[in-house]
Order: structure tokens, then C-alpha cells, then sequence
């Protein structure tokens, strides 16, 4: 919170910059990242990204009220996901593939 607090402007600058075309996107990446370590910048994003995670992450586990994980819906599998797609795409051959993926 504190590397937030210190941060704040430089994140708020770095933000609108995109948006005024100040800098590259290309180039905000390359400064949140030095010589493979996270620069001070990009710690800060980091943590204010993991703030508003907090509130998600303790609804979800809470083992008294799961309220809050009951309506999320469940998602298929990647496998699911690929077979339901072929289904869709092949409905003229009954939902079969008679070539293999690639």
C-alpha cells in the first residue's frame, strides 16, 4: 500500500499517457521492467492490482456464506469448450469431426 501511496502520481501520469499519446504502450511496459526485475513503477501497479482483488478473493473462500460462489457460473473445460465449438460448426454432420485437430 505504501509503494501505492508513494506512486500515486507517476501511476495517474502513466495511465493517461496511452490515452493522450504521450508514450508508447511499448515503452510503459519497458518501464515497469528492468533488467528482469519489477522497477518501483510496476510494484506499485502490482499492489494497487492486488487491492482490488482482496474483496473478491474473501467472498469467494468464506467458508460461512457461500452465497457469493454459488453465482458464478461454472466454466467448461478447454477440452469441453473445443468439443462444444466442433458441435457448433459441424452441425450438418451430426457434431462430428472426421479430420483430426490441428
Amino acid at each position: 500500500m505504501k509503494k501505492v501511496i508513494t506512486n500515486w502520481r507517476d501511476m495517474l501520469r502513466v495511465a493517461g499517457s496511452p490515452v493522450t499519446n504521450q508514450v508508447r504502450v511499448y515503452d510503459l511496459l519497458r518501464m515497469f521492467d528492468l533488467k528482469g526485475h519489477p522497477a518501483s513503477l510496476g510494484q506499485a501497479f502490482a499492489a494497487y492490482e492486488r487491492i482490488a482483488k482482496t474483496p473478491h478473493l474473501l467472498a469467494f473462500v468464506d467458508p460461512v456464506d457461500d452465497t457469493y460462489r454459488r453465482q458464478m457460473p461454472e466454466q467448461p473445460t478447454f477440452q469441453e469448450s473445443r468439443h462444444k465449438l466442433a458441435r457448433d460448426i459441424c452441425h450438418g454432420k451430426k457434431g462430428t469431426i472426421h479430420q483430426p485437430y490441428r
